[in-house]
């Protein structure tokens, strides 16, 4: 059975973990981990950083991404980047075009076994009819990409309207090697981040995941041994401190400000990483997908096929 997604989007932390596990476990669950990509003829690749969101409301299911593909190789790993690309899609209409009551959003390797994801994503729409629920897509899902026998790191967002019902649902999938496929379902007013979490998680909650972690780790090598419980009491300071900070609010956005929340987490995280030390590994044109209850698949933000020629030619200007 799926599990439940543990934690808001909004920023209310879940009563199934204390406050330390939640703020660290947003980094260490939501972070793209490396996975490369092998070919006889090409060096072995490594393809990240996607940044991706899903959210799901009573009003639909907003998916949201960049458009960056970058390139770097585990042979030489000082490198770093080799290439990015800025004018990738990884947000899917799943069946006919304008027609599709379900999307799927993808993050991690750019392809499965040189199966693009656009190619999954048809595979999945053909296989769709109205009697297959959103939970029956993702077996589907699953079954094709496990058919294609994947290597890496990856996952999917996929969510869309049950009919005749017309409720919402939307699931998370995510592919490691040697594991099992990890799925969760979203509940409504829920998202889920993918990618580089912690610059939004920053603004959103005052507080970098990261520092939380090397201020534990640091503290109970200092002081850990001599007080039994420190978990304990840092976990409750923690909690103290979280509640007095501001950063949530109604869960069950209206489809518009879901829109607007998604695009907040994309631009700011884009942003963010454009302003720091590093290539911009998450970056290009912001692409918005939504479905609702009463219609079909609809784009908020969509850039054209041209987009790669108009960033050359202005450019040379």
């Amino acid at each position: 059975m799926p599990r439940r997604a543990s934690t808001s989007c909004y920023g209310r932390l879940q009563e199934t973990l204390n406050p330390l596990d939640v703020m660290i476990g947003i980094g260490a669950t939501l972070d793209t981990t490396s996975h490369r990509l092998s070919s006889k003829t090409q060096i072995p690749r490594d393809k990240t950083l996607t940044i991706a969101v899903a959210c799901l409301t009573s009003e639909g299911v907003v998916f949201g991404a960049d458009s960056a593909t970058t390139v770097s190789t585990k042979a030489v790993p000082q490198a770093g980047a080799l290439q990015i690309f800025n004018h990738s899609q990884k947000i899917f209409e799943v069946g006919p075009e304008n027609q599709g009551r379900m999307a799927l959003a993808t993050w991690g390797a750019g392809s499965v076994n040189h199966v693009s994801h656009r190619t999954i994503a048809a595979l999945l729409g053909d296989r769709i009819r109205d009697d297959v629920s959103v939970s029956d897509a993702v077996k589907l899902l699953q079954d094709i990409v496990m058919g294609l026998k994947p290597e890496g790191t990856f996952g999917y967002f996929l969510g869309g309207t049950n009919i005749p019902s017309r409720e919402p649902a939307c699931y998370m999938l995510d592919f490691k090697p040697g594991q099992p496929v990890g799925i969760t379902s979203l509940g409504i007013g829920q998202g889920t981040f993918q990618g580089a979490p912690e610059l939004f998680i920053r603004a959103f909650h005052g507080c970098d995941p990261k520092l939380l972690e090397i201020l534990v780790a640091t503290l109970k090598k200092e002081i850990g041994e001599k007080i039994p419980n420190f978990d304990q009491i840092f976990a409750q300071a923690l909690g103290a401190a979280m509640l007095m900070i501001p950063h949530g609010g109604y869960q069950d956005l209206p489809i518009r400000e879901a829109i607007d929340f998604v695009h907040m987490y994309l631009h700011l995280t884009i942003k963010g990483f454009k302003f720091r030390f590093g290539a911009p590994v998450c970056g290009g044109p912001i692409e918005i997908a939504f479905v609702t209850t009463d219609r079909r698949f609809r784009w908020a933000r969509h850039k054209s096929f041209d987009t790669a020629i108009f960033e050359e030619e202005v450019g040379e200007l």
